[in-house]
């Protein structure tokens, strides 16, 4: 299998079109849906599928973000902002198939909100208005620090040793309000147990879109007490198993959400959450009862 990128100096140069939220959202979903795409190809030519016809991207230096002759720097034109973890199986630019200087990247572990990672969003926004249509929170499956959180908060014994490491535990801190919303939701009791397995592993997938959700709420509002420039906020979560960036757990194509507007909304959208994880476990086990039947 050919994957070829072709570059026609005599093809008609197409500038980049994105004016506002609704096409820079639509331009990263459709992205993230052309890598899901040709990461499945590969895989299945991987596992002996049939050869399949080379797959020919064009490319253009303009569209590409890349200078036209030696020496020149275009200037920075994002058209959105990403602030995601720094976890490296996550590379954003790929997961959303754009090039350079299509995105603003920040990355700190579980994607919370650190002051430098506000003041780089600050500047971004201020120097780049013009070109900014959408700030886009990136969580991903599997996350570490939700991990971590998840653990200290159902055994706080794990806690102590954090206690003195002040920087992760910084990190942890933020993402417990996100670990004690999505607990509430599947319905655990403050009652001091401890967990099983599977209540830790659904509490802490649940607590990873509710993390990317709870960080998006907080920068909304964090972006409109700027005052002049403050475009929309949305979020979605990378899942390795789909390769997708989605909403909620399970979905079938690739979508980012609205940041919630209040506490209510980031409640109801944990429920969601919840809802959506219990559907995908009853459908695997409906799946399992029809394969023992016919066996």
């Amino acid at each position: 299998m050919d994957v070829i990128y072709r570059y026609d100096p005599y093809a008609p140069i197409e500038r980049r079109q994105v004016p506002d939220a609704e096409s820079a959202r639509q331009r990263l979903v459709e992205g993230n849906d052309r890598f899901v795409g040709l990461i499945a190809r590969m895989q299945q030519r991987m596992l002996g599928g049939a050869d399949v016809e080379p797959i020919v991207l064009p490319v253009c230096p303009v569209t590409m973000g890349l200078p036209l002759y030696p020496g020149a720097v275009p200037a920075q034109a994002p058209f959105a902002i990403v602030m995601g973890c720094a976890d490296a199986r996550v590379p954003v630019e790929q997961v959303f198939d754009l090039a350079f200087n299509d995105l603003f990247v920040l990355r700190v572990a579980g994607n919370i909100l650190s002051t430098e990672g506000l003041g780089s969003l600050q500047y971004a926004l201020s120097s780049f208005a013009e070109s900014l249509k959408l700030v886009v929170v990136l969580g991903h499956s599997k996350c570490g620090a939700v991990s971590a959180a998840v653990d200290s908060y159902l055994r706080p014994e794990y806690y102590v040793d954090l206690a003195t490491t002040h920087a992760l535990r910084g990190i942890l801190d933020q993402v417990q309000p996100s670990v004690r919303t999505s607990a509430l939701a599947v319905g655990r009791k403050s009652d001091g147990l401890i967990c099983d397995l599977d209540e830790r592993s659904l509490i802490t997938s649940v607590a990873v879109y509710v993390n990317a959700a709870m960080t998006a709420l907080s920068l909304q509002r964090e972006i409109r007490s700027y005052g002049s420039h403050a475009p929309p906020v949305v979020f979605g979560v990378y899942d390795f198993d789909m390769l997708r960036v989605q909403d909620l757990p399970g979905a079938t194509a690739s979508a980012l959400r609205s940041a919630p507007a209040s506490a209510d909304e980031l409640t109801a959208y944990a429920a969601e959450v919840v809802t959506a994880l219990k559907l995908i476990e009853d459908l695997g086990e409906s799946q399992s009862h029809k394969m023992s039947v016919h066996w």
